[in-house]
């Protein structure tokens, strides 16, 4: 009878231990699928972040005038749209949106760029960036002058225009510009 008892429990123990090392297996692979999901997440998640730095990179080069070409930098050949604004003009509130259509409709033949002057710290980056279009004479010189727009050409001044709402005026002249 003792064999049998010792039998039976030798029996239930393997039974036993069968279906401990079944259910941590289970459980195993379970933490592995979670984590390779987690994983999965990460990768798609910093891919994405990867993404919209590149966007914004790419939009600080465009605002910017320049392009990158690899490791070296070339200037933007097109005519440059120089608008003064600030945050406190009247008149910029009322010419920006003509300006804002006409973006749309000319961004890929004339570089638009906005130079801020609402206080001394945006005046100080825009001369900066202006600096680098290699306009920083000109917009020393309109500066103080807000609500205008510019076209600028070959580093020349082509046409200016100060609180002008004729949508028209800025077609003949960037169409002259691009002549």
């Amino acid at each position: 009878m003792k064999s049998k008892k010792t039998l039976f429990t030798l029996l239930f123990a393997a039974m036993f231990l069968t279906f401990s090392v079944s259910a941590t297996f289970a459980q195993g692979t379970t933490k592995t699928d979670d984590a390779m999901k987690k994983e999965e997440m990460m990768k798609k998640e910093e891919a994405m972040k990867k993404e919209e730095a590149m966007k914004k990179d790419d939009a600080m080069k465009k605002d910017d005038g320049m392009m990158k070409d690899g490791a070296m930098m070339k200037e933007d050949t097109r005519p440059i749209v120089a608008i003064i604004a600030a945050d406190w003009c009247p008149y910029c509130k009322r010419v920006d949106p003509v300006v804002k259509g006409l973006m749309e409709d000319y961004s890929e033949k004339l570089n638009f760029v906005v130079f801020d002057v609402t206080d001394a710290k945006t005046t100080a980056a825009s001369k900066e960036k202006a600096e680098k279009l290699g306009i920083g004479k000109i917009f020393n010189e309109l500066k103080s002058k807000t609500s205008t727009v510019a076209v600028v050409k070959d580093k020349k001044v082509v046409y200016k225009t100060s609180n002008d709402v004729n949508r028209d005026d800025y077609v003949m002249a960037f169409d002259k510009a691009l002549k």
